[in-house]
């Protein structure tokens, strides 16, 4: 299964193997993803999500993995786990503090203390 949806001005894909993706989950990837611009000031291109579930199953039967096209650099995090929004804000976080990393506070200035 492959979907896109628009993010402002940057193209969302999410794929899904083994699984389906619901409107409710589809709104929180991209509200999670509208967080992350408040890290990052540049030209965000494309984002990539990859949801799969295994089929063997096993305690950490669901993989997440997200990509964010971004000049210059590689912005790539993945969880895995049982829970969706868990492994959500689990890469989510990973990926704010790549950006952090990655970027000069002067790209970020615009960011309240």
């Amino acid at each position: 299964m492959s979907e896109q949806k628009g993010l402002d001005d940057v193209k969302l894909r999410i794929q899904a193997v083994n699984s389906t993706v619901d409107d409710a989950f589809r709104d929180r990837i991209a509200q999670a993803l509208t967080k992350l611009r408040r890290y990052y000031s540049g030209d965000l291109i494309a984002a990539d999500v990859f949801l799969r579930v295994e089929a063997h199953g096993g305690p950490n039967e669901k993989s997440l993995r997200i990509s964010l096209d971004v000049p210059g650099a590689a912005v790539f995090a993945e969880d895995n786990g049982q829970n969706w929004d868990t492994m959500l804000h689990t890469v989510t976080g990973k990926l704010r503090h790549q950006l952090e990393r990655s970027f000069t506070n002067s790209q970020n200035s615009y960011r309240p203390s």
